[in-house]
């Protein structure tokens, strides 16, 4: 008998200090006795294959010819391992009792197979044994037959000679290092109310976990328990939840512990502080439970808006911690006591009270609303209403000042604030009459002739001293006059002594007024003729205009047309009388407009070209009452056209400002500044325009309102 047997399994040195390291490869071949000829009577042998630790052995035959016995008890080739025996064998062809290898590939459930051949004491034919090859190979353990359990409870990963488990998030591998327990405790829920199960819940809840929930809510509430659904957790038809099971504590009271198929009645803790604690054991394959959790505490009184008020969130019951709000309806605001609020939030205590009282909501009250300088205020919501949506209507003092933008009609709006109709909450503004005179002319005037109050209200007297000179008001707080006649004042504004309203130079009936700054032209040069010879004063406070006292238009962009040669205009003034004395009442005298041909001959000098003014001070024999003190008069003359939006605006000059006067004042004798001019033809009273004037022929345009400045 030959026994041919190829073993590459050898016993090796350490893969590691205190290890053991198997050789590889693995494998080998088994032969029967005599193999390939006829094996031998009454034989019986036995292999032992080991492979390394993770592995196992296959095998298959590749030459098998035995005796064919009733289930093989003569001749036979039998596999185990251990106790397991995975196949007797015999014959060359599988019958329905004996089976016969053919093509089957054999696989050892772990590291070892036996391999036992066995032969009778006789054999009638020659049989030649059987031919097989074995290898170790490595257990894929992440491979689940069919019915068993699986090697990991999440992930399993293979390798050469093993595997290793590991879990999900929310999960850790327990020390058995197969098992993924839960990590489910330190779970703390502070809301009213919610929702809490166990994990994975509706499905298989983890093994070997310890899971605890606390409910934690504000003192003063009570935690109502109810089991929702469907309730398993494994239990023991005689011990009372020995595996599994499901505790729940407060701090006076336990329940449970529970388990089994029935869902447990609802839970009234009486305690704002509960702990459910669910522990699992090893084994089992049971769904778990759900909780549906509330609270309940002692009910606040329903809140009741107050009129014009209304109330969220609305609820049928308000507990501890509920709160509302109180807005008010449009129009309206929170009021506690004499109190505003801008905001109103209630909050329901442990004892059934809310922790502030209810507001009121009060109609918005605007106030009275503010004094209009030079105007009045009327209540059109009944008398002196003030609250929301009352209209008042401001209007100007009539006659001597005019709106100057809006109807004046005012709202009183939600916000507590009169407001406009274009949405302006600042007062309107009242804006002086020009140019009204209490002159009529039935023919023209020879020789001068005195003046009656209101003749010419925009008329000024300064006085300088012991001179006087004089100037127009153009503004309620704005005079024009000659730079020459307050030059030396122009560092003491306080020192000039302003009269308007005034016939009679020494007459104590007049309105006083104060300078608050003289602006000299900077392009004048005192003592060096009259070039630039132009000042502005600004008054102190504004004056109040009436009948007595009143600016003069100034002239828009094409006042130059409405100045034609041959109209009349008229002087007026305090100048030097014909024994040459200064005049005690005013004095007014018509002159007629020359063509500027006429007027520059009539001159000896000639013009300054670059000043763009005239720069001779005699007037000749045109206008003697001019020549005399061409200072103390204004000169005005009817320009045809009404425009109220023409007047001076909230004049603001600063000396630089002066040098964009000069191309306005051209052909104009600076000397005469101050003086106006008023129609003796077609004459209206309220179409004066203030001009400079020199002699019989000028032609100025002052458009203050166009100079941007600031002073």
């Amino acid at each position: 008998m030959r026994l041919l047997i190829l073993l590459g399994l050898l016993w090796g040195s350490a893969a590691a200090p205190g290890g053991t390291q198997w050789p590889q490869p693995v494998f080998g071949r088994l032969a029967s006795p005599g193999f390939p000829g006829k094996y031998p009577d009454d034989q019986e042998l036995r292999w032992t294959l080991t492979a390394p630790p993770g592995y196992r052995l296959r095998l298959y035959f590749t030459h098998f010819h035995l005796e064919l016995s009733y289930r093989c008890e003569y001749d036979f080739v039998k596999l185990s391992s251990g106790t397991e025996v995975l196949a007797t064998l015999c014959g060359w062809e599988s019958t329905d009792t004996e089976q016969a290898p053919g093509n089957t590939t054999f696989y050892s459930p772990g590291p070892s197979l036996n391999v036992t051949f066995r032969s009778d004491y006789s054999n009638e034919k020659a049989f030649t044994g059987f031919e097989a090859f074995y290898a170790a190979e490595d257990i894929d353990e992440c491979q689940v037959p069919p019915g068993a359990a699986p090697a990991c409870d999440h992930h399993c990963h293979n390798h050469l000679g093993g595997f290793y488990c590991s879990c999900r998030p929310g999960y850790v591998l327990h020390q058995n290092r197969r098992t993924c327990s839960a990590l489910c405790s330190g779970q703390v829920f502070t809301e009213r109310s919610g929702v809490i199960s166990s994990p994975e819940y509706p499905q298989p809840y983890p093994k070997l976990s310890s899971c605890t929930y606390s409910i934690r809510l504000e003192e003063g509430f009570s935690v109502i328990l109810d089991f929702v659904e469907s309730f398993d957790v494994e239990a023991h038809p005689e011990t009372q939840c020995p595996y599994d099971s499901l505790k729940i504590q407060t701090d006076k009271k336990e329940f449970g512990p529970f388990c089994g198929k029935t869902l447990p009645s609802r839970i009234e803790t009486k305690s704002n502080a509960v702990t459910m604690t669910f522990v699992t054991d090893q084994s089992g394959d049971h769904t778990g439970w759900k909780v549906h959790y509330t609270s309940t505490a002692q009910p606040c009184p329903d809140p009741v808006a107050p009129p014009h008020g209304r109330i969220a969130p609305v609820q049928a019951t308000y507990v501890l911690q509920d709160r509302f709000s109180v807005e008010c309806a449009a129009g309206y605001e929170l009021l506690r006591g004499h109190l505003p609020l801008r905001s109103f939030t209630a909050i329901c205590q442990k004892d059934g009270s809310w922790d502030q009282p209810m507001p009121e909501c009060s109609i918005v009250e605007c106030g009275p609303p503010d004094d209009l300088p030079n105007g009045r205020v009327e209540y059109l919501a009944g008398s002196e209403v003030t609250t929301y949506k009352a209209a008042i209507q401001y209007r100007c003092t009539e006659t001597f000042y005019t709106m100057a933008r809006g109807d004046g009609k005012y709202v009183c709006e939600a916000d507590g604030f009169w407001t406009s109709s274009k949405g302006e909450k600042s007062l309107p503004v009242c804006e002086p009459v020009c140019g009204l005179s209490a002159r009529t002319t039935e023919g023209r005037i020879y020789g001068g002739q005195n003046a009656k109050l209101g003749d010419f209200p925009w008329q000024v007297l300064l006085l300088l001293g012991d001179t006087t000179a004089a100037g127009a008001l153009l503004n309620d707080n704005w005079i024009l006059t000659a730079a020459h006649a307050v030059y030396e004042q122009k560092e003491d504004a306080s020192s000039l002594n302003i009269r308007m309203g005034a016939l009679k130079r020494l007459s104590p009936h007049h309105t006083q007024a104060w300078a608050e700054a003289i602006f000299i032209h900077e392009g004048y040069r005192h003592a060096a003729g009259f070039d630039n010879d132009i000042a502005l004063i600004k008054l102190q406070n504004k004056v109040a205009i009436n009948s007595s006292i009143m600016p003069i238009c100034l002239p828009g962009e094409a006042a130059e047309s409405f100045m034609r040669t041959n109209d009349i205009g008229t002087v007026s003034g305090w100048g030097l009388t014909q024994r040459g004395f200064l005049a005690r009442s005013l004095k007014f005298v018509d002159i007629p407009i020359v063509d500027h041909q006429t007027c520059a001959a009539a001159y000896e000098k000639k013009l300054n070209p670059e000043a763009k003014m005239w720069m001779s001070f005699e007037c000749k024999k045109h206008s003697y009452v001019i020549c005399y003190h061409c200072s103390l008069h204004t000169l005005t003359k009817a320009t045809g056209w009404r425009d109220t939006s023409r007047q001076v605006k909230n004049i603001h000059f600063a000396p630089p400002s002066l040098h964009a006067l000069s191309p306005f004042l051209a052909h104009t004798s600076l000397s005469c500044l101050g003086t106006t001019i008023n129609p003796t033809q077609g004459f209206k009273s309220s179409n004066s325009l203030l001009v400079p004037y020199h002699s019989l022929a000028f032609i100025a345009l002052i458009r203050l309102h166009e100079i941007k400045s600031s002073g």
